[in-house]
């Protein structure tokens, strides 16, 4: 096991231990495939996750190089308030052990063409400071907030709507008539447009959207404003310990219920017997028997080449799909505290002012605005774990066939074109860093530029992208035409075998866990279910009882 505050999650498949069979097998260790295997485990199912990587966690692991430690993707989580939607998870998930420090007020900072603009936290603070800010605009940001505020409800309705059952499904179109405005489902730069008339106001309003979903404003359905805009009405949070806490607080309940994460271990493929799913094969040549089955490396890897598919139906249909944006995540260490260096406990998001015109394709843009954040700076255990020193990161997406050339590369020996890139890169984001944050330069003691390829390989993520397929208004539909992604629900069509994770509905941390639980209720029976969304409604993490086996679907 490992070791409090270690950053290496999982227990090393070269160190034995694997039963021959278990109730669940979860392929994949992120946050969507741990919440999976542990709402499983809380119902008394034995659960096996097989991560492919050293460490479980997916991108909410961190690493270690040199005395440095970095974050890989987690940089904050909103809806952690008491009795708030992901506070009572964690509890249930982590029987109450991950703890959260806020980031206080405000939580990120856009600084758009050199003009600073502080979120502040909560709505009516927000539209405040707009409205001061713009007082010319006061009736459109009066009404776009209205908007946002009838839009909470439509990402519970589509989750309901992924779910099968006799009740799910047509409770979920009775809702969604009701609860989902026809603009939620626009493209989110359409719908601001037509609300807001200076262009200034209307980048504020969305370079959270663009930056932190991965695509353009034009694309990106308004709804997902608004889910961000409710996400973080009451702040933002890190975890206590960094990212690593996340999965190292989720081992225990799947301990307990006599599994195990093991990493290292890779899966070769999901075997069939008779139609359905019952277990895994292992790349080393160990099966592992298991009638429930959960995919939660992506929708691409699990169903096309984790799976036969005789009639490439399944990869035909996902070839149709657009897959999110490839990034590029420069991991700087400095000499120096937070302190000392000026490094704010908020996020940065920098752009040159138009947030959208990176995704939109513009020539003249090989990188995307910026997302700036230090976990040195948020982490109230940092400065007794690693005195005097300070980390962070600074993320970029970067287009598609930018680094095309080099895939396939060997990873210890790229091509010194590769280098050569990544060098350019490397220099031009310490430069950006520099001009925002100007007591970092001559600061900087170590940094290595992780790419999509480093991505693919660590993550496993088909091009590198961090939010797997494009969360898009084709993806969810437009209200009028169904949407490209209807089809990936947490229960496949193929029994036994269920997906979590991003692609089951939206991105980032709580798209994932979402996508996780989802895959939980469509594995459990009917009274592992009713205990499920029982122990979550009082807000409690006691374990459930053990129960019966799942019923074959």
């Amino acid at each position: 096991m490992a070791a409090a505050g270690s950053v290496l999650v999982g227990r090393p498949l070269a160190k034995g231990g694997v039963a021959a069979g278990y109730d669940a097998v979860v392929v994949g260790s992120g946050a969507g495939g741990l919440t999976a295997a542990v709402c499983l485990a809380r119902q008394g199912r034995r659960v096996a996750v097989f991560e492919q990587h050293y460490t479980a966690g997916g991108y909410t692991h961190a690493y270690r190089r040199r005395g440095w430690e970095w974050d890989v993707g987690i940089h904050y989580v909103g809806q952690l308030a008491q009795r708030e939607p992901v506070r009572v998870l964690s509890d249930y998930l982590t029987g109450g052990a991950l703890e959260w420090a806020p980031l206080g007020d405000p939580y990120d900072e856009y600084r758009l063409a050199g003009e600073a603009y502080p979120v502040p936290v909560g709505p009516d603070a927000h539209r405040a400071a707009l409205t001061a800010r713009f007082p010319a605009e006061r009736a459109g940001i009066e009404a776009l907030f209205a908007l946002a505020a009838r839009c909470r409800a439509v990402l519970p309705v589509l989750a309901l709507g992924r779910l099968s059952g006799p009740v799910a499904r047509p409770l979920a179109r009775v809702l969604r008539t009701a609860a989902v405005p026809p603009r939620a489902l626009l493209p989110a730069r359409e719908v601001v447009a037509g609300l807001i008339g200076d262009e200034r106001l209307r980048q504020v309003l969305l370079t959270q959207a663009a930056l932190l979903l991965a695509d353009s404003t034009a694309r990106l359905p308004f709804f997902l404003v608004a889910v961000l805009s409710e996400h973080f009405r009451t702040g933002a949070w890190y975890p206590v310990g960094g990212s690593a806490a996340i999965a190292r607080a989720m081992l225990d309940p799947i301990r307990e219920s006599g599994g195990e994460v093991f990493v290292r271990a890779p899966v070769a493929r999901i075997e069939l017997t008779g139609g359905r799913a019952a277990g895994v094969l292992l790349a080393d040549g160990t099966r592992v028997r298991a009638p429930v089955v959960v995919g939660a490396a992506g929708a691409q890897n699990t169903l096309t080449r984790l799976l036969p598919d005789p009639t490439g139906a399944r990869a035909r249909r996902l070839a149709g799909m657009r897959s999110g944006f490839p990034f590029v995540v420069l991991f700087l260490g400095l000499d120096g505290t937070p302190a000392e260096l000026g490094l704010p406990r908020h996020n940065l998001l920098v752009t040159d002012g138009d947030c959208d015109s990176f995704f939109d394709g513009d020539p003249g843009q090989r990188t995307s605005g910026l997302f700036v954040s230090f976990a040195s700076a948020k982490d109230p255990t940092w400065a007794a774990r690693h005195p005097g020193r300070s980390t962070g990161e600074i993320l970029a997406y970067v287009r598609p066939e930018l680094f095309e050339p080099f895939r396939g590369s060997p990873r210890r020996d790229r091509d010194p074109g590769y280098l050569a890139l990544k060098a350019e890169l490397t220099a031009e984001l310490l430069e950006r860093l520099h001009r925002e944050l100007p007591r970092t330069r001559g600061r900087v003691a170590h940094h290595e530029l992780g790419t999509p390829l480093s991505a693919e390989h660590f993550g496993g993520w088909p091009g590198g992208s961090l939010y797997g397929l494009a969360k898009d208004v084709a993806a969810f539909g437009d209200g009028r035409r169904p949407g490209l992604a209807d089809w990936l629900r947490p229960r496949t069509g193929i029994d036994g075998l269920y997906l979590a994770g991003q692609d089951c509905l939206a991105g980032g941390f709580l798209g994932a866990v979402t996508g996780g639980l989802l895959a939980a209720h469509e594995a459990l029976d009917r009274t592992g279910r009713a205990r499920l969304w029982s122990a979550l409604a009082r807000g409690s993490a006691r374990r459930a009882a053990p129960a019966p086996a799942p019923a074959p679907a």
